[in-house]
């Protein structure tokens, strides 16, 4: 009777566990940024890859920290990615530099995905405001690491989103 009530209680904290993990932290998260008047913040979540992504538009570096601070403190179990562009007022210009700062951004990680010989892999990137996204799979856990450090070491990059995989 007793191994009966510890397997139950077993399989109801699994269950419980399994739960909070898959739980939305969007909407919590939207009505935070609302609060700390961060209104024009997008919020989109991948609860497969564990991750929130911020978007839009703000006035400065300092409103763009301060989202990700207010996002990181709601949904403390999720991976930010800072995606928020930063266009101050009277500046329309602004749109136009971030454009050509991810394309050099682009440009660099490939140039130094050759240079590493990373290139053969299956890597792909996409960088958005700052913020280079790593994807797609490579043959073992040092190749994956290496392509985020070579990541960080782009100019202006900010953050490193790495959702790459290692292939079994």
């Amino acid at each position: 009777m007793k191994t009966l009530l510890f397997i139950l209680a077993a399989l109801l904290l699994t269950v419980a566990c399994s739960r909070r993990d898959n739980v939305s932290y969007k909407d919590d998260v939207k009505k935070a940024l609302e609060q700390a008047d961060l209104k024009d913040v997008t919020v989109s979540e991948d609860r497969d890859k564990n991750t929130i992504t911020l978007g839009g538009t703000v006035h400065s570096d300092q409103a763009k920290a301060k989202a990700g601070e207010v996002a990181k403190a709601t949904a403390n179990t999720r991976i930010i990615a800072n995606e928020i562009s930063v266009q101050p007022v009277g500046s329309e210009q602004a749109k136009d530099v971030n454009s050509n700062l991810d394309d050099a951004i682009e440009k660099d990680y490939k140039a130094a995905l050759i240079a590493s010989g990373l290139d053969k892999q299956h890597v792909r990137f996409k960088a958005k405001n700052g913020v280079l996204t790593l994807r797609g799979s490579v043959k073992n856990a040092n190749e994956r690491k290496e392509a985020a450090n070579l990541a960080a070491g782009i100019p202006h990059v900010q953050q490193v989103l790495n959702q790459i995989e290692v292939r079994r």
